[in-house]
């Protein structure tokens, strides 16, 4: 097996926990992460914000990053192109929650809000500075796909 191969399976693996384990940001009984997301999707489709609906539009799109990652393995352009993605949410994460954008552009960050799951337990809290570790497991996961589409999938 390539070392391309290798790194794509570690970045959709990485990715795909960043996305549906762990918390980008939280706090006792509520956090921002992508099931608290999909569990408000239909409140949000349903406000009629067209703004809203196009962002929401854009999250679910980044939610496969990970599949995209791990379909690396057999078509190079889906591990960049999933890498993108998740590189580009988590800086979006990172320079929203540290106060670095407009609120204009960080506000679109409480569509991920919602209480926790199983307090403690899902998803997952690891707060490191303003943010959890799910941020940062989502911008690791793309650069390793990224490294992984770049070294493409064929045995050397």
């Amino acid at each position: 097996m390539g070392a391309g191969k290798i790194f794509c399976i570690l970045g959709g693996i990485v990715t795909l926990l960043a996305t549906f384990l762990f918390s980008f940001m939280g706090g006792p009984g509520a956090s921002l992460y992508y099931i608290g997301f999909l569990m408000n999707l239909g409140y949000w489709f349903g406000t009629g914000e067209v703004l809203i609906i196009v962002m929401c539009v854009v999250f679910l799109i980044f939610m496969f990053a990970g599949v995209f990652i791990l379909a690396g393995l057999k078509v190079r352009a889906l591990a960049i192109l999933g890498s993108i993605f998740a590189i580009l949410l988590g800086l979006y994460l990172v320079l929203s929650l540290y106060g670095v954008l407009p609120i204009e552009v960080s506000q679109f960050v409480l569509l991920f809000a919602n209480i926790n799951l199983v307090e403690g337990i899902i998803p997952v809290n690891l707060v490191l500075g303003n943010v959890s570790i799910g941020t940062y497991l989502m911008i690791g996961g793309g650069v390793l796909g990224l490294i992984g589409g770049i070294m493409g999938p064929d045995d050397f």
